[in-house]
């Protein structure tokens, strides 16, 4: 009896032991189950499971640590917003191709843009090959599109268009918070279709039409003549991969015809490539900086004259106008610096900036502005432009074989060479 009662005690005591057991365990599962929870919630905050990690599966794209003060969390609240309000379908490429936008728009500067496929295919049939529109070089200055220059014999110099205009509408829509890209997309069309633009010219405020005929441009970069009186005449239309070659070959016929002076016209030339406007520096100069690119650190780049030119010793006199842009603007610092010959004409338009075409991953590009240049002397071109040594404002005449400038010119090489 007396051992059938400690084993009945001992029952009791194990029935006791085993509620106490589950609660332990049941404990120390919550407590595994909270440490958990604050282990995610800690991982979440500092992006291992959280914002971070969606974004970074939202752009296949690790988020970059140096973002981490970046408030994105505003794009991702107003994109929820979006699907969760407006009434009408979304295009997510679309509106990623915005955001890239509205990013490089932000930069405040109009040469620095975000081009998407389409408009990447139209900027690069451009500068080299054959397109339609009607050959007039367009930027942005104090937030207006202006007219760096009409090209020569293009329908926009036969229709009147003149350096400096600026255009506030395109088919009856203002240019208003339009890009430098989207307006030339609206310019161009079709060949023998027209464009209706509005335009405002300096000294007026009365806006006019002009009604331009789109054709197919073919750009030849030089033009080149010996005159009468022993004088070259060259004039160069912009700056591309042919000029190189255009120019040599008008320096042996220059040197075959033993020329006396030489006079060198880049006006309205709205600029080109940077490695032609060294490659045509150098047959005029012999040794010696061409340009310098200054970056964003500081740092400065100098860029050489070549060598093997051949016009090294002809007299020479360089004719620029508001017009002479960029390209044009290197050739004319380095020709004025070098002490090579006198500047003629009036101010150059003071596009001294360098960009460089960054490809995006998914297709289309970023255009960035990544320098600025100087002429060889430490001259500022980006929004200064270069005075002439001789200031000629040019004489408004309907006598098309009338040219004060070039007049000027003339004289002023004849003197060199007396």
């Amino acid at each position: 009896m007396e051992e059938n009662a400690i084993v009945e005690e001992i029952k009791k005591e194990e029935d006791l032991k085993a509620p106490k057991r589950v609660i332990k365990t049941s404990l120390v599962l919550l407590g595994i189950f909270i440490l958990g929870l604050f282990l995610f919630g800690l991982g979440y905050f500092l992006g291992v499971g959280g914002p971070e990690n969606i974004k970074q599966r939202l752009v296949d794209k690790d988020a970059p640590t140096r973002y981490k003060d970046v408030d994105f969390g505003r794009f991702w609240d107003a994109l929820g917003k979006v699907e969760d309000v407006y009434i009408g379908s979304i295009d997510y490429d679309k509106m990623v191709d915005g955001a890239i936008y509205g990013m490089v728009s932000s930069l405040g500067d109009p040469f620095s843009v975000y081009l998407n496929k389409e408009t990447l295919n139209e900027f690069n049939g451009e500068i080299n090959g054959t397109f339609e529109g009607i050959g007039a070089e367009l930027t942005a200055r104090d937030g207006k599109l202006v007219i760096i220059a009409p090209l020569e014999g293009s329908p926009a110099e036969k229709a009147g268009m003149k350096a400096g205009d600026i255009i506030e509408a395109i088919e009856g829509q203002s240019v208003g918070g339009m890009t430098v890209e989207e307006a030339v997309m609206k310019i161009r069309g079709q060949k023998d279709s027209f464009v209706n633009l509005t335009i405002v010219r300096s000294g007026s405020d009365k806006p006019f039409d002009l009604k331009i005929k789109r054709e197919t441009i073919n750009v030849k970069s030089v033009d080149y003549k010996m005159e009468d009186n022993g004088i070259a005449y060259v004039k160069i239309l912009r700056f591309d991969t042919t000029t190189k070659n255009l120019i040599s070959d008008a320096a042996d016929d220059i040197n075959k015809n033993k020329a006396k002076g030489l006079i060198l016209d880049l006006r309205n030339n709205p600029g080109g490539y940077l490695d032609s406007a060294i490659d045509v520096a150098s047959e005029f100069i012999k040794e010696g900086t061409v340009v310098i690119e200054q970056y964003k650190d500081g740092k400065k780049e100098e860029f050489a004259a070549k060598g093997g030119g051949k016009l090294y010793d002809i007299p020479m006199v360089v004719l620029v106008n508001s017009g002479s842009a960029s390209a044009s603007e290197i050739l004319a610092g380095a020709i004025h610096d070098h002490k090579r010959g006198a500047l003629i004409g009036e101010k150059t338009f003071g596009k001294g900036s360098v960009q460089e075409m960054i490809s995006l991953s998914a297709g289309g590009a970023l255009k960035l502005t990544m320098a600025k240049w100087l002429t060889p002397s430490g001259t500022v071109i980006d929004k200064n432009g270069l005075l002439p040594d001789i200031e000629v404002k040019l004489e408004e005449t309907s006598d098309v074989k009338k040219d004060n400038q070039l007049d000027r010119a003339r004289e002023e090489v004849n003197k060199i060479i007396k």
